[in-house]
């Protein structure tokens, strides 16, 4: 195995095979400031934070941040030039002014950059040398703002322990190649044939086999930034506790609080795991579950309280429908839903209501007191704050202290986010308002978003779309920018 973990060698091997880098839903301020919220801890304002994301490579997940929150201030430190440069390309052609790409050392940040609200390491924990995720919290333990929270994904353990037979049996074959993309054919190679290459003997040798069998069908920046990456160290969720407590930080949840939950676990094991304290019951979580990747969030020690009640925060949020009650919404399920949350109405009522009108209005985040203003209280003796609040736990909506500015309606003159009227001219991945990306495929779907600046009216579109494509037809254009507006805007690509 390669033993060269230095800094030139780490850069090496992004510009040498580019990582896919992508927006993060889940790093994204609003999701950790709801999340501290939530669980009372009083976050830093969302529309004026400042964001410090490390390993931010070609800023594909801070630069749609800015964006959406042009009062924020963002800044991004990465060791590949290449990919900074293709960064600022786009913070340049954006004309961005808040945020910022440097090309330095998590563990020697420049002291000029002052404290943080967010701060972001995805995909650098268990990639980087021990010294170097001591750095890594000793610098959040100097820089997190004293009520800031810190996302920190990793491979965890037991659940990676097969994945880390597969990357062994890899590295064995291929540690003497240099060439990076002969690296990559040789270990895919190996990996399809070991992985359909015989009878199973032993009953464990199917799980291996079927890892290998993923691991064949990863991209190239999957395949080489992670299977075959020097270092790649799974740690227990226990382990990585106690380390950030002795740098002062202290767990406070994952970044999708539904992992936490017993759901799907038996009741056996949710009496045992109520039995243990908050950082055992998350190991033994991994135990059950076999977990093999988490997205934790960290605080200071010392993070003050909130002292306003759990409820009465929630009730200053925004919510939304989940991507699940969307699914649950086309199959009709909703009543099902609102009866497990809401016992009392049996799958009707009011919170039946209230999850028709959020999946009417998705991708929109409506503010939870004007919803109850407006339909009136359950008739169950339970408060709307709970019933969301076991909703959000449960994945079936999000909640948000900043919700994304976006529109579920096109207006008369409809105005797309600037970076995806940016991207439709190039690509047909698109980043959305929701931090997410989608596909695009249409051609003319492209051409009529990167239209949309907010000067024109459907009229004006209509002439503008009048190519060849659409047979130069004004009603046929005209049929077209009718039948793709609403589209645009349920993906969560209008502003507003």
């Amino acid at each position: 195995m390669n033993p060269d973990t230095t800094n030139a060698a780490l850069a090496a091997r992004y510009d040498a095979i580019a990582y896919a880098a992508l927006p993060h839903p889940l790093t994204h301020p609003d999701r950790l400031a709801t999340i501290a919220t939530f669980l009372g801890i009083n976050a830093a304002p969302v529309a004026t934070c400042r964001v410090l994301e490390v390993g931010c490579n070609d800023g594909a997940n801070l630069i749609p941040m800015a964006v959406g929150l042009p009062a924020a201030q963002f800044v991004g430190c990465d060791l590949s030039p290449r990919a900074l440069e293709a960064g600022r390309r786009m913070i340049a052609e954006l004309g961005l002014a808040n945020v910022t790409l440097v090309q330095e050392d998590l563990t020697a940040l420049s002291p000029a950059h002052g404290t943080f609200d967010c701060l972001i390491a995805h995909g650098v924990y268990s990639w980087v040398p021990a010294d170097v995720r001591d750095g890594l919290f000793a610098m959040a333990a100097q820089r997190l703002a004293p009520n800031g929270v810190m996302f920190v994904s990793f491979n965890a353990l037991p659940g990676c322990r097969v994945r880390q037979a597969a990357w062994e049996i890899l590295h064995f074959h291929v540690d003497r190649i240099a060439d990076p993309h002969e690296r990559l054919d040789t270990a895919r190679k190996l990996a399809r044939m070991l992985a359909d290459g015989g009878e199973n003997v032993y009953a464990g040798d199917a799980a291996l086999r079927a890892e290998l069998r993923a691991t064949a069908e990863r991209s190239d920046s999957e395949l080489f930034h992670d299977d075959l990456a020097v270092p790649n160290d799974p740690v227990y969720v226990g382990d990585f506790i106690a380390h950030a407590g002795r740098f002062g930080l202290r767990y406070l949840a994952e970044a999708e609080l539904h992992t936490m939950s017993g759901a799907g676990i038996s009741a056996d094991a949710r009496t045992f795991l109520s039995s243990q304290n908050p950082a055992d019951r998350e190991q033994y979580l991994d135990f059950f579950r076999l977990r093999r990747f988490r997205q934790s969030l960290l605080v200071r020690q010392d993070a003050q309280r909130d002292p306003a009640s759990h409820l009465s925060r929630v009730m200053t949020m925004h919510v939304a429908a989940d991507p699940s009650l969307l699914r649950a919404a086309a199959a009709g399920k909703i009543a099902q839903i609102a009866r497990d949350l809401d016992p009392a109405a049996g799958g009707g009522g009011p919170v039946r209501k209230i999850l028709e009108t959020l999946a009417a209005q998705s991708p929109a985040a409506l503010p939870i007191a004007e919803l109850q203003e407006r339909m009136g209280q359950s008739a169950s003796a339970r408060p709307w704050a709970a019933i969301l609040t076991d909703a959000f736990v449960s994945g079936i909506v999000t909640l948000h202290v900043q919700p994304p500015r976006l529109v579920a309606e096109a207006g008369p003159s409809p105005r797309a986010s600037p970076l995806a009227r940016l991207e439709a001219r190039t690509r047909d991945t698109l980043t959305t308002l929701l931090h997410t990306r989608v596909a695009l495929p249409d051609a003319n779907a492209r051409r009529l978003l990167s239209l949309l600046d907010g000067t024109r009216d459907r009229a004006a579109l209509a002439a503008a779309m009048t190519v060849p494509a659409l047979r130069n037809d004004r009603n046929e254009a005209a049929r077209f920018v009718t039948h793709a507006l609403p589209q645009f805007a349920r993906l969560a690509l209008l502003v507003e």
